[in-house]
């Protein structure tokens, strides 16, 4: 995995994630179970970690974070302008 924290054009901090074939065979092959890679991001001196991870459909993956305990009824999501119509 590559994994990297640099400065935007427009100054905003920008993640940056670059996952090998391999992990994104992982990924997949874990995903029906719970497969989820979590990034350190105190190793990046960023003040939040990333967790990426895969999912059949977004009911399934909203189920994952919640066996998880990744996110539960006071948790505040932000769904893009983009998806909303």
């Amino acid at each position: 995995m590559f994994k990297g924290a640099i400065e935007g054009k427009d100054g905003r901090s920008v993640l940056v994630l670059g996952l090998s074939f391999a992990n994104l065979d992982k990924l997949r092959a874990d995903a029906p179970n719970g497969g989820f890679i979590k990034v350190q991001g105190a190793e990046l001196g960023l003040p939040i970690d990333v967790v990426i991870f895969a999912g059949e459909t977004e009911a399934h993956m909203a189920q994952m974070m919640t066996g998880e305990g990744l996110i539960g009824p006071d948790t505040k999501v932000t769904v893009s302008t983009r998806l909303k119509s």
